[in-house]
């Protein structure tokens, strides 16, 4: 067993504390109330759209984790959404969102489904999309 010599240790410190920062900061996930405070102040809105059954809608697809997004269930809908996205090569989830936004930074797939509430299986969102 080799030992290390401690004047070697901060170094060490410092080069895995910055790998392991880079990954932290390439995604970014929140739930907000409402769109207010979103990216939807400066990217592109969608029309209100209602999805139905337990498909997978796309939202956004690029080559890198370059698309910035908040995806907002409508005030009238009578079920919830989930949103999923892909970020530093890993698949991630929202958990069912019934009011407000999700706004998720730095991805390179989004997809959202209608998740089954009160036996209504038909969401109606919107999104905002900055790339």
């Amino acid at each position: 067993m080799k030992i290390i010599a401690m004047t070697m240790v901060p170094g060490l410190a410092l080069a895995l504390a910055m790998l392991g920062s880079s990954a932290a900061q390439a995604e970014q996930y929140r739930l907000l109330p409402s769109e207010t405070g979103t990216i939807c102040q400066s990217a592109t809105k969608s029309d209100v759209t209602t999805i139905q059954g337990g498909n997978d809608v796309k939202i956004a697809r690029a080559k890198r984790d370059t698309v910035n997004a908040a995806i907002c269930v409508s005030e009238g809908s009578v079920s919830g959404v989930n949103v999923r996205w892909k970020a530093n090569g890993y698949w991630k989830s929202s958990g069912t969102i019934g009011e407000g936004c999700a706004e998720i930074l730095g991805a390179s797939k989004i997809k959202v489904r209608p998740v089954n509430t009160n036996f209504h299986e038909a969401a109606t969102y919107y999104t905002c999309i900055q790339e």
